[in-house]
């Protein structure tokens, strides 16, 4: 008797257009929300058990940000280095720009900005310190090809930004075989049964026998 897969409900493809045109995670089930995390820190080479992204509420959606350990981890996966910081002040912010460069000779450049208007002392040390790091980090996620948000030098300075109470579902993740794969599909994606997706090119390949 032959078998056949059902076609996605309506809802389905809601849920999808939420997660992927909107970014928006609040739609998903917890089980779904740990493979979409698993795939995603496979798709980069990240270790899922350091908790390289957390959950952050912004503007009614769910998403991610991501954490020093992603960053951290990136630098060493894809040998990015900073060649040049520049630094300047204008009109009480504190700007530094750094540029990084890759393995692979690539090269990018992001800027990291603070208020430091009547800032003495170490509260001052501080902010100079944290506009080095916020320019780090952003160029090191561009010039990795990452979009997310550096959360834990910018979540202060973004209005209605809170961390989520879903994070402690990343406490609960199993360090065993039980970790949803990477190539698991997505309940609510139709993709052929014989074929396994290129994370890096998002094509499909036959899979091996």
């Amino acid at each position: 008797m032959n078998q056949f897969t059902p076609a996605p409900t309506q809802k389905a493809y809601d849920i999808m257009e939420a997660v992927i045109a909107r970014g928006d995670l609040a739609k998903l089930t917890a089980q779904e929300r740990g493979k979409y995390y698993s795939r995603l820190c496979a798709s980069v080479g990240l270790n899922p058990y350091t908790r390289p992204f957390e959950y952050l509420m912004l503007s009614g959606k769910l998403v991610l940000y991501a954490r020093k350990d992603c960053t951290d981890q990136l630098r060493a996966i894809h040998g990015v280095s900073v060649t040049d910081l520049q630094e300047r002040e204008r009109e009480g912010v504190f700007l530094v720009v750094a540029k990084v460069a890759n393995k692979a000779g690539r090269t990018d450049v992001s800027t990291g900005a603070v208020s430091i208007g009547g800032l003495k002392g170490e509260h001052l040390a501080n902010a100079l310190m944290k506009a080095e790091t916020k320019a780090k980090r952003r160029a090191t996620l561009s010039i990795c090809g990452l979009g997310f948000l550096d959360g834990e030098t910018e979540l202060g300075e973004i209005s209605g930004a809170t961390r989520s109470p879903l994070n402690d579902e990343l406490d609960r993740m199993p360090a065993d075989a039980t970790v949803p794969s990477a190539l698991e599909d997505m309940p609510h994606v139709d993709e052929p049964k014989d074929m396994v997706p290129d994370l890096k090119t998002q094509r499909y390949e036959a899979q091996e026998t």
